[in-house]
């Protein structure tokens, strides 16, 4: 089923339409055909290939992750080690790992990584960070670093004297926020250092060693799990040259759209006119970059996401604090302009309203919002300051990105323990947008942070559904989707944000045939099956991408 004309006959959720169809006929890479028995008949008749399906298998379009962080994310789980709970639950439990992979001589350019969740310190039975005297404990000498999801990091003390870490007290712009150096009662680092992770001088592997990691993580996160198209967030030019080789090569298959982070992978100006000159060996159908991503504010995970209002007292730096701004309005406005006249998309991080605020005055500050490419405002809508700020939503012609499964990861348990009451409602209130007229994307926006399976979107799906958290408290279940609504914003929705949904995200003809078989239809299951959902088989392009056969599977 590689090339020329082949058929699936089952039931088919072609997200175009409100009646399910019944066959697809993929031809060239294409699909060609689509509808009822009659398209069935067809297909036997001209005596194609035809796959027919079990009754409770159900075909679906590819689904599209607009917002990952696919080589962070695979590099950091090929060399370091898994510190995550539930895994390993207290301090001592984490430190005695790290000792362990250091006997192993688990390290990577002399340095020691491990990696662990968002919200790290309240996960831990601690309800704290390892400290950096604790860290010192597993190695005097060795520079250790836990990441603690995309934001935070706790270094030991030979890693903050490689580090430099007095040198980000400056408050220049940061990378994913504004640098925050935590400062003990000595007056010096303590460790904790939110923002600056892409700045530690630990050493790049070398090419094919990091290509390995690129291939596996492809595979492991997006792959078997039915996503044929990501959306990068990209931080270097090295990773973008082993990317493209693997889709050349065909050594993962799928669909890759960058955004090149400003400024870690270039200065803005630079990045707009490098991202909207940037040609890919593997055609751009496979790889090309659609635009620049930039960051307003940091994360709450690390306390600095921008909000409206303050931080609770235990959980803030001093009275008052409302996280930082990394960028003014103008700083945006002047970043929409740039994307605009280089022909490309901005994606903005705005996970704090105060941030939303900023970003959403810049964009108004550029103008013209109706009549150009729609800016990306990554987080907006997970958590809603105001039913009435919507309003601003539309008139700015933006895209919401919001990541459902950051409801059970952090969102439900812990936004409240930072925010107290504000913090309780409007937690990814997806009914609510929906209903005052904006079509939002989901996203799982997986990095170094994430549960295990996060990057699945039926576990997305089923935030979206169930409104679970962490500590399995229901979450404003009035807010609850229906899986079918759901659906289509992991798959046609989330190919607009990226500018392709001329070519992916429904099946219809003349599309590219990125198709995905699941073992049972997700409307028809309990809610709490959604996860457990089975990917029978993927076609990227009319190939078989993963097929599930008994014992394993194959790719």
């Amino acid at each position: 089923m590689c090339s020329g004309s082949h058929a699936l006959v089952g039931r088919t959720l072609t997200m175009a339409g409100s009646v399910d169809a019944a066959a697809v006929i993929v031809t060239d890479g294409r699909i060609s055909a689509v509808g009822g028995p009659e398209v069935a008949a067809q297909a036997r008749a001209a005596g194609l290939a035809i796959e027919q399906l079990p009754d409770a298998h159900v075909i679906l379009p590819g689904f599209v992750d607009a917002h990952v962080h696919y080589e962070g994310l695979s590099t950091g789980r090929g060399r370091g080690i898994d510190c995550r709970v539930p895994g390993i639950r207290t301090i001592d439990e984490v430190l005695g790992r790290l000792a362990d992979g250091l006997a192993r001589g688990l390290t990577t350019g002399g340095w020691l990584i491990g990696y662990a969740n968002l919200f790290f310190d309240q996960k831990l039975a601690e309800h704290r960070l390892p400290r950096r005297e604790e860290l010192d404990r597993v190695s005097t000498t060795t520079p250790i670093v836990v990441h603690c999801g995309g934001h935070t990091s706790v270094l030991n003390t030979p890693a903050l004297e490689l580090a430099q870490a007095e040198r980000f007290l400056s408050g220049a712009e940061g990378l994913w926020g504004a640098p925050v150096i935590g400062i003990g009662a000595n007056g010096r680092p303590n460790g904790v250092v939110s923002e600056i992770d892409r700045l530690l001088p630990i050493p790049e592997p070398d090419a094919e060693t990091h290509a390995r990691y690129l291939r596996d993580g492809f595979t492991d996160l997006f792959t078997r799990y039915g996503v044929t198209t990501i959306g990068e967030m990209a931080e270097s030019s090295q990773s973008v040259n082993l990317i493209d080789g693997l889709l050349t090569r065909g050594e993962i298959a799928g669909r890759i759209v960058g955004y090149a982070l400003a400024p870690s992978f270039l200065p803005l100006h630079e990045a707009s006119r490098w991202a909207a000159e940037y040609t890919s060996s593997a055609g751009p159908d496979s790889f090309h970059f659609a635009g620049v991503k930039m960051f307003a504010d940091g994360g709450y995970s690390s306390r600095n996401a921008a909000t409206r209002q303050a931080y609770v007292a235990e959980h803030a730096p001093r009275r008052g604090y409302a996280g930082q701004l990394n960028l003014t309005r103008a700083r945006i406005a002047e970043a929409v302009r740039s994307t605009r006249e280089h022909g490309i998309m901005l994606a903005v991080h705005g996970n704090g309203t105060r941030a939303q605020d900023e970003i959403l005055a810049g964009v108004a500050d550029a103008g013209g919002a109706q009549d150009n490419l729609p800016v990306r405002v990554e987080h907006l809508g997970n958590l809603l300051g105001a039913r009435t700020d919507i309003a601003s939503w539309r008139a700015t012609n933006v895209i919401p990105v919001m990541q459902p499964g950051f409801l059970y990861n952090f969102i439900g348990d812990f936004v409240p323990l930072l925010l107290g009451s504000p913090g309780t409602t409007g937690r990814i209130p997806t009914k609510t947008i929906l209903e005052e007229g904006v079509t939002p994307v989901f996203s799982s926006d997986v990095a170094l942070g994430a549960e295990a399976g996060g990057s699945s979107p039926l576990f997305n799906i089923w935030c979206a559904v169930a409104r679970r958290s962490y500590w399995d408290l229901h979450v404003e279940p009035e807010e609850a989707i229906t899986v079918a609504q759901a659906l289509r914003l992991y798959t046609i929705e989330g190919a607009r944000a990226l500018g392709m949904q001329d070519r992916i995200g429904s099946i219809e003809v003349g599309k590219l045939a990125d198709v995905v078989i699941l073992d049972r239809d997700p409307r028809a299951v309990p809610i709490d099956e959604l996860p457990s959902i089975e990917v029978e088989k993927v076609f990227v392009g009319g190939k078989v991408a993963f097929e599930r056969v008994e014992g394993g599977v194959r790719w």
